[in-house]
């Protein structure tokens, strides 16, 4: 059971590996669905034999620990040859059936191993607490063992180690009576290891698809691979070729006044197989004015030797326009090792960067830059964000939906104050939807963080913004008004560029807002082409004005998309769908092709409810007479489907939260998912064994446990975040110990309801205890996609509140089960 479990989630993490570098990485949720439903349907399946499992118990475990090892490496096999593509989930229905293949895939092995431990559950009744925890206990391993494995091995060979666990598995349930490994039994396990094996080496190549972005990068003609590295942090693969024309936001007048273009400036950089982030080369001296017709280069028509934070590496593109700017001294603040190690310490990598790192005056910090600035208040003249974000050309053809706490009103507020008295924030972002979603959205967040803060009295006066038509948009604040020389520089900036300004307007007409809108909405409820003839630009001079207004909004509540301001409450910078427009997207829904990400958590929501229906409703139709043979078992059958349904949802709802919410805090979601899953494991694993010692009170102790959880929960709504900001300079040990204390208390006592509701099943209705087990998980696939709807949508205070009813619901009907259950 120990060695099953730690294979088991280490097999999860596996397969999140296996989706983030073959295909994208936000299908965490969608992994762990896949996990629950194999825990639901063996839920099912051992409901259904449950007479026979009690019979033979022990050739049920013996059969499944030995075919394990196979099935783990059939399934990924298997879907590596699913076609689905998430860009096309908008334009081909098809898609939303190779998801499902994907539970079906995936969910054989899960099932596996959920019968597994279901059996052991069946067979060791009497001791079931005991057995949960060391089902529990080898989780959490899991979780620590696939971590410290992707140090070493590369992503398409992390499942040998797991194979090796499963075979061990195998042959310690295959010790007999007396304590000897009968050979018919050691050559199925010898045959099934020799099949996995075969399967790893000969079909186990991670197929990366078609329409990654290094899929395209490998085609080029003279496409050159100079570095190839893996960890924790991603695959991180950088290419060379002449086909790499980034030119991020870069004027069109370049060419014309350039003496000298560069050949190549960039190396294309891919990590698990996303970008390509450029990594800028060092340029001859007569090519460095390339960089003066670049947006990054606006800030320093206003400042001379600054010092600057840059949040973010970005392929080191801001740090060489910087340093040619004169900049006295850089900080750069990167949470990735990976990517600090990728350009400071590959020669390949810093010969063609110039020894970028190694200069004088740059300083490189392993960290959040919003973290930095707390620390550092009125240091710099200049922090610069500039395509740190993934709506551009990192992801081709569309994006998913991911948190992302830079662009977050607060973390804006957090720049302002490290900024000295006249210092300049400049945000540079990809601007290529239309119609215009992420840069409106990143205007009323700045204009709002403005307005919150105290250094702004009259923030109209202190924001710049222009463009570049379907290429890039640049937003710059200023810790002051701008003066007119400041802002006669920036028109000219912009006029010699021939970029197009957005605020101030000079003199530009303005667009009537609430026309533009109107002609959008048109567009998307009737199919009509909007009359107006306008441009993204004209949507934004006409937009920021109503943001200064106060007007945000209402702007927001009548756009056809979601511009609210981004809070760290609902950290989603690309999450645009407005759920009340669903039906009036579907109509349009070649206009919303980007949209897969958000898509694609609606179409998981779908078919886990659905299989959680399943879960439900087959054994109830299959064993109704046994189910509901008189009024009182109906009516404890209803109490057991909302207990055990309670806590799936509301296990899974806390779960993905903290995934999420950590994600920034760790600076690393693969550190995030395994450290959250990790500890949560354990911790309820110990709360179930400390409430084995309290099972005469459990009728008060469930109860008092979920009440604790409640709270807990209210702690995570109202003081997580002052908690973490303790620890926000702090290097990653220190912020993993605050993570695991943030987690730690609430996960003990989650811990408590589960095996104390399995265990009073075992005394009055043992029947029931396989299917009330398989509802947990089948429901738990529904709580993983609906904890991320909900964030997105409505943000993390409206997921925990529905956590905290979830929990009182499930306090409160524990003890009505144990009256009903019990036969006195």
């Amino acid at each position: 059971m120990f060695l099953i479990s730690i294979m088991g989630i280490a097999y999860e993490l596996y397969v999140m590996r296996i989706f983030s570098v073959g295909g994208w990485s936000n299908f965490g949720s969608l992994v762990i669905s896949a996990a629950l439903l194999g825990i639901g349907l063996s839920g099912i399946i051992l409901t259904l034999i449950d007479e026979w499992v009690q019979l033979y118990w022990d050739v049920l475990l013996k059969m499944t620990a030995v075919i394990l090892p196979p099935l783990m490496t059939l399934a990924v096999v298997a879907a590596q040859m699913v076609p689905f593509n998430p860009v096309f989930l908008a334009s081909n229905s098809r898609q939303i059936w190779f998801i499902g293949a994907y539970y079906i895939i995936y969910g054989i092995p899960f099932f596996a191993v959920a019968a597994y431990t279901g059996a052991a559950f069946i067979a060791l009744r009497d001791s079931i607490q005991r057995v949960y925890f060391w089902n529990m206990a080898g989780s959490w391993l899991g979780g620590f063992f696939i971590i410290i494995c992707m140090f070493f091995l590369p992503p398409q060979y992390l499942i040998l180690p797991i194979l090796a666990l499963a075979i061990a598995a195998a042959l310690f349930t295959c010790i007999d009576d007396n304590g000897e490994f009968p050979l018919p039994v050691v050559l199925c396990v010898l045959a099934s290891a020799l099949i996995s094996i075969c399967c790893v080496f000969f079909w186990g190549n991670i197929r990366v698809s078609d329409f990654k972005a290094i899929s395209y990068a490998r085609k080029y003609p003279d496409s050159k691979l100079v570095h190839h590295s893996y960890g924790p942090g991603g695959e991180l693969h950088v290419y060379a070729s002449k086909y790499f024309h980034f030119a991020p936001g870069l004027s069109d007048n370049a060419a014309l006044k350039i003496p000298l273009v560069p050949e190549q400036p960039y190396w294309g950089l891919f990590v698990d197989g996303s970008g390509p982030v450029g990594v800028m080369g060092n340029l001859k001296e007569d090519e460095k004015a390339y960089m003066d017709y670049l947006p990054m280069a606006a800030p320093y028509t206003m400042l001379v030797k600054p010092n600057v934070l840059l949040v973010g590496l970005s392929g080191g593109i801001n740090a060489q326009i910087a340093r040619y700017k004169g900049a006295e001294r850089i900080d750069i603040a990167e949470p990735s090792a990976e990517m600090i190690s990728l350009l400071r310490d590959d020669p390949n990598i810093s010969r063609f960067s110039g020894g970028l790192l190694a200069s004088p005056e740059i300083s490189v910090i392993q960290g959040e830059g919003r973290s930095w600035c707390l620390d550092r208040p009125e240091s710099y003249d200049l922090i610069e964000l500039s395509l740190v974000d993934s709506i551009g050309l990192s992801d081709s053809g569309g994006y998913p939906v991911h948190e992302d706490f830079k662009y977050t009103v607060e973390a804006f507020t957090d720049y302002f104050g490290a900024l000295a008295r006249n210092g300049i924030l400049s945000v540079t972002v990809w601007d290529r939807l239309n119609p215009p979603r992420n840069v409106l959205r990143l205007l009323n967040s700045v204009i709002t963080a403005m307005r919150e803060s105290p250094g702004f009295p009259d923030p109209g006066r202190s924001l710049y913004s222009f463009g570049l038509f379907m290429s890039t948009s640049t937003i710059l604040v200023k810790n002051g008004a701008f003066t007119d020389r400041e802002l006669s520089d920036l028109n000219q900036f912009v006029e010699t560029r021939s970029f197009e300004p957005f605020y101030p307007q000079g003199g530009l007409p303005l667009r009537d807002i609430g026309k533009l809108m109107a002609a959008y909405r048109a567009h998307f409820e009737g199919g009509a082409i909007p009359a107006e003839n306008f441009t993204n630009a004209d949507m934004y001079r006409a937009a920021i004005p109503g943001f200064f207004a106060g007007r945000g909004a209402e702007l927001a509540r009548d756009y056809i998309f979601d511009i609210r301001p981004i809070r760290d409450s609902r950290p989603y910078y690309s999450g645009f769908l407005k759920l009340e427009n669903l039906s009036m997207y579907l109509d349009q829904m070649e206009d919303i092709s980007e949209e897969w990400g958000h898509l694609l958590l609606l179409g998981m929501l779908i078919q886990a409810c659905i299989f959680g229906l399943v879960v439900i409703l087959v054994p109830l139709v299959w064993r109704r007479r046994e189910l509901f043979r008189s009024g009182a078992d109906a009516g404890s059958t209803v109490c057991v489907i909302l207990y055990y349904a309670g806590l799936g949802l509301g296990y899974m709802l806390i779960e993905i939260y903290l995934i999420q919410r950590l994600g920034a805090f760790l600076s690393n979601p693969t550190y995030s998912a395994s450290i959250v899953i990790t500890v949560m494991l354990i911790c309820s694993a110990l709360g179930n064994l400390a409430s084995g010692m309290l099972k005469r009170w459990r009728v008060f102790v469930v109860p008092a446990a979920c009440l604790l959880v409640a709270s807990g929960l209210l702690f995570y709504m109202f003081r997580m975040d002052p908690f973490l900001r303790w620890f926000h300079s702090t290097g990653l040990a220190a912020r993993i110990l605050a993570a695991s204390l943030i987690i730690a208390p609430v996960a003990f006592f989650m811990g408590i309801p589960y095996p104390n509701g399995l265990d009073s099943l075992q005394e009055n209705k043992p029947n029931l205890m396989p299917w009330a087990w398989g509802m947990n998980g089948g429901l738990s696939v529904a709580g993983s996609a609906l904890a991320r709807i909900i964030a997105v949508s409505s943000g993390f205070p409206v997921l925990l509140a529905v956590g905290i009813g979830v929990y009182i619901i499930v306090g409160i009907l524990f003890p009505v089960n144990l009256r009903r259950l019990s036969p006195w």
